[in-house]
């Protein structure tokens, strides 16, 4: 993506946004993790990790907001909103002592993965700018499809932890 693109105050307002988005959701994600790693170290690990890699993630994206960047950060919180989502329809995915069970939806969960979803609306939308037509509809159908398999990869693997 051309720097001069990246010029206008609605872009980078777009970036900030999403770069505040992303270490707030660090920011939750990090404040749950000590209840996880209560219930198991596995749990506990992912939170530490995801929450460290939307911090970096944040500090990355200002510093280089270039469109494999946007579009990192864009597939990377589309993964973590069908991971809840999975987890809170489906039940919790192959590990744990709460594979197979499904979670509750919690006032700070939802308000986390809402946030995840705007970052994934407005660095898609970004990352899509400039691209002819032809270009943002194969990037669009690219990650439809992969976000329907992977929600059904998901899908499957917590309905067989639940048996």
């Amino acid at each position: 993506m051309r720097s001069s693109s990246y010029a206008s105050p609605g872009t980078v307002a777009t970036v900030r946004t999403a770069a505040a988005l992303s270490l707030l959701a660090a920011a939750i994600h990090l404040w749950v993790a000590p209840e996880h790693f209560e219930e198991w170290w596995g749990y506990g690990a992912f939170f530490v990790v995801l929450a460290v890699a939307q911090g970096l993630y944040a500090l990355g994206l200002l510093r280089w907001p270039t469109r494999s960047i946007l579009l990192l950060g864009a597939a990377g919180n589309l993964a973590v909103a069908i991971l809840w989502l999975v987890t809170r329809t489906t039940g919790v995915p192959l590990l744990g002592p709460h594979a197979g069970k499904v979670e509750g939806v919690g006032v700070l969960d939802l308000a986390c993965t809402l946030g995840e979803v705007g970052i994934v609306a407005g660095l898609g939308t970004l990352a899509m700018r400039g691209l002819p037509t032809e270009r943002r509809i194969q990037i669009a159908v690219v990650l439809a499809a992969s976000s329907l398999l992977f929600w059904h990869l998901l899908h499957l693997l917590a309905a067989s932890s639940s048996h």
